[in-house]
């Protein structure tokens, strides 16, 4: 499940991580399978709702792994201290790392 601002139309890049991780283990599991979902009215304007629900083979066995952010500054937040951080160690500029918090 996600859920992004009005504004937002693709698949997130948190979202994307996340299922590459769940790839990586093995997890059979595609930007595909995403069910978008409505807005919260109080945050319209900037939000960010995941759900990743796992369920075993036999359905006898189920994860659930989820992260809501409310409001954008965290983004903003986020990028300084990113923009902080590379100040001190160049390297992660040149090979164009991305740090997600």
């Amino acid at each position: 499940m996600e859920s992004h601002q009005a504004s937002k139309v693709d698949t997130s890049g948190t979202a994307k991580a996340v299922i590459s991780c769940f790839q990586k283990l093995g997890v059979s599991f595609d930007t595909d399978q995403i069910e978008m979902v409505g807005i919260p009215e109080e945050h319209i304007s900037g939000q960010a709702f995941h759900l990743y629900h796992l369920t075993s083979l036999d359905e006898t066995v189920s994860f659930e792994f989820q992260h809501n952010v409310c409001g954008r500054s965290i983004y903003a937040e986020g990028t300084s201290f990113w923009l902080f951080w590379c100040s001190f160690d160049k390297k992660l500029l040149r090979h164009g790392f991305v740090l997600m918090l």
